[in-house]
């Protein structure tokens, strides 16, 4: 943050503040400090700088008090990515973030050593808190400052248009001074100058970035945007919003209308083909739902991350906005969607929640999971939306894709490149009419997903501008290129001339993809099994130097920086599957079958592998091969987790495959004669069973295995832990879960609830006036509270815990009921001989009303469930 604080100063009016770099020579600051106009001269100097540089408008709005400035990139900021746009949008005291400002407030301003007279304007950093209603109603954010502060208002001068940060977000724009509040700070909203004419387009033609908001209090739980790099993964990408989401209006409209119900937490699958657009879509419905309209609230949201900062999910049931969230790969995450449904389950604040699970298909693990959610009172989760390579097109022409897609990679990337990402390599200028190589035959990709045909229009814009490109066989191959060219700028920036090396960085990005890393100890574990498996062969008879593995750990975490809690990223699909077929291919088709072997890998790190091999040999199944003679060769480590991936993540006809391959490659192993008859005993006869469970479509093959592991299992080197008995063992914990159910039947309900306590009290109060005991009868009128007690402990145990089959949950309420029966017995009048008889009526009576004010106990206060307990096919049906 300190790096993006610069001086800002208007001489010829007098005027000193702090500007925002929000990228290499863009400065934000407050209008009142820049002062632009009139022939003055706006300078600007970051906190690295010794002289003032000229900056000049590129934006401004005197009403928000706020303008854009332009400098000399190479002189302010050189080297800074493009700053995070963000709100805050939830009010959770317990999680409530550290906000920060640094700048120069006069108060600041010191000598320059004791004896000199030369004065300067030092830093001074604010810290503080930010409650989202403080000052909601002047649409400004309140900062409380923590710790000391000046003592008049006017030595707080200076601090103004410096930027305010949250979770390395920035939210706002410093404006002034509470008069009232010595403690308290105004901050503009940056998601009002986001709403300001022209503010967007101008950060976008400066950074080659369209800045979009995410919620700064949620970032350690979501997925960030990725940073803008000149490279094939980036454009790629669906977060980045390079091109414009065609066809699917329909579905837009259906997940908009699904959002927009009245239940307070929901959850719905969209499955569909890797490239079929299903990420592209849901930022397309955050960004109809985000926009409002009229008095509506806008909803905020995001793709919730894989490796989340923390996992307090209940910070997202505090939200103050509607909240949409999406799971990407939600087959390969269903723990981690267990712990998230049931902490939003057990809250009751907040507004609407509803969360989308992305995945290739549904037949496997979706009912699983409904039935799962359902016992948690999770919402109606009937929804499920498919969305097909036609669905994508939805009426569009490949032709009229393909031709969209070419203008909006032509103009991203002449974007990037007047943001200085890139160099000047290129021989041609990058066109959007560029030459057709490559998208020539769009009449044979009918049924293909979208993603092929924005590959063909990638393709023939880098060609156009790199005609070495153009030697390729393969559009694939034209981005793949482009790739290596981006990691290779990136490794000649951080490593000695002449170290780079694009075989091994190809082999070190493809084991970044595959295992991941956590930590930076997952990292350099990847680091050193890629480096070991791409000179397998060569007789290394001394291990790697670690400063040379610790510079390529650099290098990968450059190239492709964690969005999340992690230590790194990955290369994206489709380019990692094809990436990793061809380095597959390359060595001999040994790969896959070394790297899962390596003993550096973590046994998550093993899982993830295992899962990413799985996943991209749907499209390239090719690279099974080696994983299944990996999973032979050590299965009493790796056919637990290989079952394990099966059984939560692929559906059942690529089961039966994976099976089948493993069948094989466990024969072919037992067969040599150093293997271990017990050991491939116990192995086949685990496919055996594995297999019987997948002929018979059942869906309880999680249940052989347990679980996939939670990430972190153990330390590299050290024994695979015995895999989790409980499918849901991350949910061991009691939850407090009120049932999602209308208004109306609430109400009706609890009147019924109230009406049977006040029946059961008039019963008892009438049979003591009816029946006295001597001089003793006062006696009786203890069964008036008694019955009213009773009947009202049974509702609330039995309303917010669950007894299942235990003696004491048929005797209490029969109890109950009988003694309130035989109260109604005492009452001394006379009975109509067309109604029911007594010994029918009573009881059916209290028996009805004792139900009701059970349930509406349970819908006022909620039921604590365990959430250990495993779900049946018998819970409840489909």
């Amino acid at each position: 943050m300190v790096l993006r604080t610069v001086e800002v100063i208007n001489q010829h009016k007098g005027s000193y503040g702090t500007g925002c770099l929000i990228a290499p020579g863009l400065v934000l600051t407050a209008y009142h400090v820049a002062l632009p106009g009139e022939g003055s001269v706006v300078a600007v100097r970051d906190t690295v700088s010794a002289d003032f540089t000229g900056a000049t408008v590129v934006w401004e709005n005197a009403g928000l008090d706020a303008v854009l400035l332009k400098a000399d990139r190479a002189l302010v900021g050189a080297g800074l990515g493009v700053v995070r746009w963000g709100e805050l949008v939830c009010d959770y005291p317990d999680r409530r973030p550290v906000c920060s400002m640094t700048g120069f407030p006069k108060a600041m301003h010191r000598r320059a050593s004791s004896r000199s007279e030369q004065r300067l304007d030092d830093l001074k950093t604010v810290d503080g808190t930010i409650a989202p209603h403080t000052g909601s109603r002047s649409k400004l954010y309140g900062l409380e400052v923590k710790r000391a502060v000046p003592t008049e208002v006017k030595n707080w001068q200076g601090l103004s248009g410096a930027g305010v940060f949250c979770n390395g977000v920035l939210i706002g724009l410093a404006r002034l001074v509470d008069r009232q509040w010595d403690r308290i700070l105004m901050v503009v909203p940056l998601s009002h100058l986001l709403a300001a004419d022209g503010f967007a387009p101008a950060v976008a033609a400066h950074t080659g970035m369209a800045p979009s908001l995410q919620p700064a209090d949620l970032r350690p739980l979501m997925d960030n945007v990725p940073d803008p790099q000149l490279s094939s993964t980036y454009l790629l990408d669906p977060r980045s919003q390079v091109t414009d989401l065609t066809g699917v209006s329909g579905l837009v409209r259906q997940i908009e209308q699904w959002c927009k119900s009245t239940d307070r937490i929901d959850v719905a699958a969209v499955t569909g083909l890797g490239g079929t657009g299903k990420s592209r879509l849901l930022i397309e419905v955050l960004h109809r739902l985000t926009a409002g309209s009229g008095d509506q609230r806008p909803w905020s949201g995001g793709f919730l991350a894989d490796h989340p900062s923390h996992t307090d999910y209940q910070v997202l049931a505090a939200a103050h906005y509607p909240l949409l969230l999406a799971v990407d790969l939600a087959e390969t995450r269903l723990p981690q969607i267990r712990d998230l449904m049931a902490a939003l389950a057990a809250s009751h604040e907040g507004g609407v929640v509803r969360v989308l699970l992305l995945a290739r298909g549904h037949d496997t693990w979706w009912p699983a999971l409904r039935r799962h959610l359902r016992t948690r009172s999770v919402g109606p989760i009937g929804h499920a939306f498919t969305l097909t390579p036609d669905g994508a097109l939805d009426g569009n022409s490949p032709e009229d894709i393909y031709v969209e897609a070419k203008v909006a990679f032509a103009r991203r990337i002449r974007l990037l490149q007047q943001a200085g990402h890139g160099d000047d390599s290129w021989p041609d200028r990058v066109v959007a009419d560029a030459p057709r190589l490559y998208g020539a035959d769009l009449e044979h990709t009918t049924g293909q997903p979208v993603i092929y045909l924005h590959i063909a229009a990638l393709a023939d814009v880098l060609a156009h501008a790199n005609p070495e490109f153009a030697l390729k066989d393969h559009p694939m191959e034209v981005l793949l290129a482009n790739e290596v060219e981006y990691v290779r700028r990136v490794a000649e920036a951080r490593l000695p001339e002449g170290i780079a090396d694009d075989k091994l960085l190809r082999s070190l990005v493809t084991a970044q993809f595959l295992a991941g890393a956590r930590t930076a100890q997952d990292g350099r574990a990847a680091v050193r099994a890629g480096f070991d498996v791409h000179h397998r062969g060569y007789g290394i008879t001394a291990p790697p130097d670690a400063r040379q593995l610790a510079a390529l750990d650099d290098v990968l975490t450059a190239a492709y920086p964690a969005t999340d809690g992690a230590h790194w990223g990955a290369v994206g699909e489709p380019l990692a599957a094809a990436w990793l077929a061809e380095v597959e291919t390359d060595s001999g088709e040994e790969f896959i079958e070394a790297f899962l072997q390596h003993d550096s890998l973590a046994t998550e790190q093993r899982h993830q592998t295992l899962s990413t091999v799985a996943r991209t040999a749907q499209d390239q199944p090719g690279l099974a091969a080696g994983a299944h003679r990996a999973v032979a060769a050590d299965p009493e480590h790796l056919l637990p987790l290989a079952a394990q991936t099966i059984t939560a993540e692929l559906g059942t006809d690529q089961a039966r495959q994976w099976l089948s391959g493993l069948e094989h490659a466990v024969a072919d192993r037992a067969a040599d004669p150093d293997a271990d008859p017990d050991t491939y005993q116990w192995a086949a006869g685990l496919i055996r069973e594995a297999q019987q469970r997948t002929a018979a479509d059942r869906d309880d093959l999680e249940d052989l295995i347990g679980a996939p592991l939670t990430q972190g299992a153990d330390a590299p080197g050290q024994p695979t832990p015995e895999p989790p008995l409980s499918a849901h063992a991350s949910d061991s914990h009691l939850v407090l879960v009120k049932p999602q159910v209308g208004w109306v039947t609430r109400y009706i309900v609890g009147v019924l609830g109230l009406g049977h306590l006040t029946l059961v009290g008039a019963v008892a109060a009438a049979a003591a006036l009816k029946n006295g005991i001597g001089h003793d009868g006062w006696v009786l009128w203890l069964f008036v509270p008694m019955n009213v007690f009773l009947h009202l402990s049974i509702a609330s145990g039995f309303g917010g815990r669950q007894y299942g089959s235990a003696l004491f949950a048929w005797v209490a309420p029969l109890f109950a009921i009988g003694l309130t029966t035989a109260n109604a017995f005492m009452i001394d009048r006379p009975w109509p001989a067309d109604w029911p008889p007594q010994w029918l009526l009573w009881p059916t009576l209290f028996a009805v009303g004792l139900t009701a004010l059970t349930f509406a106990w349970r819908f006022e206060f909620g039921q604590l469930q365990d959430t250990r307990r495993l779900t049946t096919s018998e819970d409840l049906p489909e």
